[in-house]
């Protein structure tokens, strides 16, 4: 009797401790699984946060041209000088306060250099400060089909981010519908006010969906699409894909709807702009984990 209870016993110990292990391996993986979406929703973000700096020289560099004479209307005309400088005073709120340099100055000579200098900092009316230079070659004038537009970086940061690499714009006028924009960044680099350091790289496409043969740029909005990728020092990398066209208006800093698709260690990911509100905010949702986040710009 002994000998049957003991084996009895043996059994439930076996079978409790084979219970124990299996809860064990459950709860290590729960916690993995957390911990990586969390780590999905930081990566995204600060991959987002990447983004949108580097699409603030977009603001710059159509902005400068409009202010020198050196554009042209969404359609292909070249509008007066007149029609530009009606819209002066509310245009030009991103480069409102920076040293505007072209070199050479006739407005007709090309290839053409214009460095916007924001010195030790310019705070714009929308709340973003800038410091250093942008500085923009042109073969041409903006908006006109064959023109190649680059920005390159001196000790230039937005909002505390300090940014590197190459900034390229391709326009593509699309008949009765305005221009397009093929944007790459190349050899990107972007130090984080934290110090963090990051490699950034991308290829985007800007669609243009109103202000269509208007001779400012104050009525623009434009529809981006595209990707990029992201990876920090850490190790963490990650890629993102616009499934829905992130929305930009000449009217408001901020991207104002679309959505980002993001995969981090197998896990999916998306970061959603909203519905059209013109804010900083976003909701970024990693597996079972969302978080609304504030963008910094």
């Amino acid at each position: 009797m002994k000998s049957k209870k003991t084996i009895v016993i043996c059994m439930f110990a076996v079978a409790f401790g084979l219970f124990l292990n299996a809860c064990k391996k459950d709860s290590s993986s729960t916690t993995s699984t957390t911990a990586n979406e969390a780590a999905g929703v930081s990566v995204s973000t600060s991959a987002t946060a990447s983004e949108m700096m580097y699409d603030d020289a977009f603001d710059i560099v159509n902005q400068s041209s409009e202010q020198n004479s050196l554009t042209v209307s969404s359609i292909g005309n070249t509008p007066t000088l007149d029609a530009i400088n009606t819209n002066a005073t509310g245009s030009y709120t991103t480069t409102a306060g920076a040293t505007i340099t072209v070199v050479p100055a006739n407005s007709s000579v090309f290839p053409k250099t214009i460095t916007v200098d924001f010195g030790t900092g310019v705070t714009s009316a929308t709340g973003i400060t800038r410091k250093g230079q942008i500085i923009i070659t042109l073969t041409g004038k903006i908006r006109v089909a064959g023109t190649v537009i680059t920005a390159t970086y001196n000790n230039y940061t937005v909002n505390g981010y300090k940014i590197t690499g190459t900034y390229s714009l391709t326009p593509h006028i699309v008949a009765n519908a305005g221009v397009n924009y093929n944007v790459t960044v190349s050899n990107g680099s972007i130090t984080f006010p934290s110090g963090d350091v990051a490699t950034y790289s991308g290829t985007e496409t800007f669609t243009q969906t109103a202000g269509i043969g208007t001779a400012s740029i104050t009525d623009d909005t434009y529809e981006i699409t595209g990707n990029f990728s992201y990876s920090n020092t850490n190790g963490a990398s990650i890629s993102g894909t616009i499934t829905t066209p992130l929305v930009k208006s000449a009217d408001c800093k901020d991207i104002t709807s679309g959505i980002i698709a993001f995969t981090y260690k197998s896990i999916n990911g998306t970061l959603d702009f909203g519905a059209g509100t013109c804010d900083n905010l976003a909701t970024v949702k990693f597996g079972l984990t969302t978080k609304t986040i504030t963008l910094p710009r």
